[in-house]
């Protein structure tokens, strides 16, 4: 067993147990010891940017004989907990490849901007939306696939080359299918994706809605949209669009 760390406490906390129980997804089996290198090299790469880590502690078992420290037993559990499920999946097996550095994280505009504990499961970021549906079930953990903005920074990033951003798309389709969103969501969407089709109505309606700001909003402030203006601004929309200035000639 191998464990890779930049602080240390890796070594402390499976010497200093009697009983040292370690627990891991099944995907974390590499093939051949030899292959660790190949790891190593690229989870601290991608993860801080170090060309190898702090800290790789490898355990062979419990204390021998001729040890001055060590557990006296040791216990590996390797937990399945919705992998082979995902394994057998064909569009979500690839995100068993996930050596978790964390890429994607970091380059996340929404994991940036609410952090890990917004997601309110153990895997956080992009990779943590598409596994936590998996390991979870899609009805308890249908709004984590659609907390992505879809720009596929995770997807450029990752060092294992997961399609991220494609896979948030299927779980987006198979929440959809599965009718787990509220009636009036899909009344909504509906209506959006009317709209969207249709470009006169579409200009027409953001004209209307700039005439609404206007009378409702304070000068140069945005709107007072209850439940979401409490807790961050919605900025004032602008007189022109860019597709008027485009047409203008406004804008090169």
């Amino acid at each position: 067993m191998v464990l890779i760390t930049n602080e240390g406490n890796g070594r402390m906390c499976t010497s200093l147990p009697r009983v040292h129980i370690a627990l891991m997804g099944i995907e974390k089996i590499i093939p051949r010891f030899d292959d660790l290198r190949v790891f190593l090299r690229l989870l601290a790469r991608s993860a801080t940017g170090q060309k190898l880590t702090s800290y790789v502690s490898v355990i062979t078992g419990p204390r021998r004989s001729s040890d001055f420290d060590g557990p006296d037993e040791m216990h590996v559990v390797i937990l399945d907990n919705g992998r082979s499920s995902m394994l057998a999946h064909p569009h979500l097996r690839e995100a068993l490849f996930c050596v978790r550095c964390g890429a994607c994280l970091n380059v996340c505009p929404v994991y940036q901007r609410v952090g890990g504990h917004a997601y309110g499961w153990v895997y956080p970021g992009p990779i943590g939306a598409v596994i936590t549906p998996e390991f979870q079930g899609l009805s308890r953990s249908k709004e984590l696939p659609f907390a992505s903005s879809l720009c596929g920074s995770c997807s450029n990033v990752c060092p294992v080359k997961i399609d991220i951003h494609h896979m948030l798309l299927w779980l987006r389709k198979a929440a959809v299918d599965s009718r787990l969103n509220s009636r009036w969501e899909r009344w909504m969407m509906r209506a959006f994706a009317g709209v969207m089709k249709r470009p006169v109505l579409y200009r027409n309606i953001q004209r209307g809605v700039w005439l609404f700001q206007k009378l409702f909003a304070a000068r140069g402030k945005g709107l007072r949209v209850p439940g979401w203006s409490r807790h961050r601004d919605f900025p004032p929309l602008a007189r022109h669009s860019f597709h008027d200035l485009w047409s203008q000639g406004k804008v090169e």
